[in-house]
């Protein structure tokens, strides 16, 4: 059979139209399907207000705010809401590390003492230890006088000067254990701020969020005027809310200070995953699993995981783990009255965002965002 090129020609580009008309008919039921879940979460009381960034194949499926910013104004959550993302700043943090080791600025085989030498074990402890959990170095937020001094403000070296004090600041030798520290990551950021010689907010803004346009991403600073800012919520159950007890974002720090919205950190992820940030060997690196000085990958020496938890692994700032078979690498945050989630499914081209000024029991972005990527991947809720 003859068939002419403009036939061909024709043919190919009404091919081309109904794969599009499908796909966006694809986007439409997808969205459509998120969304009711996320009404849902909202109607049954699962935060106060929820921003939500769902995309697919590079295109934004769903960006949309629910429910409510300020429940004294009732306000509304828009798109141009911001919400503080607690350890979602780590992967901001370990970036920033990785660009200045591509630099020639500093390595990640650096010892701690390089930095700051009068830390305890400093001259025990790797920066790569310290992205990766291994480094034994005790989380302040562990001491009991975390929540007694979270109003204070220091600077970053204030602040490792008093951690250097507390009367626990190692958990285990060096390169032998995991243990999630958000000391590591804050004296990271004070490590950040000596190899470039200005503030970490600085470094991030000119080397992330400027360039990659995230203009409702910053390091936070309580006291500036900032317009959307939603008020947060600590919860004790559904619809059982009270304001958040006051934390000077001096106090989290590298760790997980940063603000930001849902559409901000999935167009992060799109540059982060797209290698438009880091050297292919470099990002190959930070989803790379953790090792231990033995030669095992750190999260085997994780003591006492909850038996709900799926098995993990960590790279730098980012849990490494899958979803029934479909592989997710990602990281959350929590702070006073917010919590965040922001993951990656590579092979499925999902990148799924979810913040919430809520936190507590059974509040929070966890539960919504399982569902949100379940239904992404096409997926049955979870029993």
């Amino acid at each position: 059979m003859i068939v002419s090129m403009r036939t061909l020609a024709t043919g190919a580009v009404l091919s081309v139209l109904l794969c599009g008309t499908a796909f966006a008919a694809d986007n439409a039921a997808l969205a459509a399907a998120i969304d009711k879940a996320v009404q849902d979460a909202i109607a049954a009381g699962e935060s106060p207000g929820l921003q939500v960034a769902v995309y697919k194949d590079g295109a934004p499926v769903l960006v949309k705010g629910y429910g409510s910013a300020n429940l004294e104004l009732n306000a509304p959550v828009n798109n141009d809401s911001i919400f503080r993302i607690g350890s979602v700043t780590k992967q901001f943090t370990a970036a920033a590390l990785v660009k200045l080791e591509e630099e020639g600025k500093l390595s990640l085989d650096d010892k701690l003492s390089k930095y700051y030498p009068d830390f305890p074990r400093a001259a025990d402890v790797t920066l790569k230890q310290m992205l990766h959990h291994t480094s034994g170095i005790h989380s302040y937020t562990d001491d009991p006088s975390f929540l007694q001094e979270a109003g204070l403000k220091r600077t970053t070296d204030e602040w490792v000067a008093h951690f250097a004090k507390m009367p626990k600041t190692q958990d285990f030798e060096p390169g032998t254990g995991w243990n999630y520290s958000n000391t590591a990551y804050f004296i990271l950021g004070g490590v950040i701020e000596k190899a470039e010689k200005k503030p970490l907010g600085a470094v991030l803004q000119d080397r992330f969020f400027g360039p990659l346009e995230l203009t409702h991403t910053a390091l936070d600073d309580e006291s500036v005027i900032l317009p959307g800012r939603v008020a947060g919520y600590d919860g004790t159950g559904p619809h059982q809310f009270k304001n958040a007890a006051f934390i000077s974002m001096t106090v989290p720090g590298a760790a997980g200070a940063m603000r930001s919205s849902a559409n901000d950190l999935a167009r992060w992820n799109a540059a982060l995953f797209g290698g438009k940030i880091l050297k292919p060997a470099s990002f190959k690196a930070m989803i790379a699993p953790g090792k231990l000085n033995n030669g095992q990958n750190s999260t085997t020496a994780v003591k006492d995981r909850p038996a709900d938890m799926p098995p993990f692994e960590y790279g730098y700032a980012l849990f490494i783990g899958d979803v029934d078979g479909h592989q997710r690498i990602g990281h959350g945050g929590g702070i006073f009255g917010f919590n965040a989630s922001l993951n990656e499914f590579p092979k499925d081209r999902l990148t799924v965002s979810v913040i919430a000024n809520g936190i507590g029991k059974d509040v929070g972005a966890g539960k919504i965002a399982d569902r949100i990527e379940r239904i992404a991947l096409g997926l049955p809720p979870k029993k």
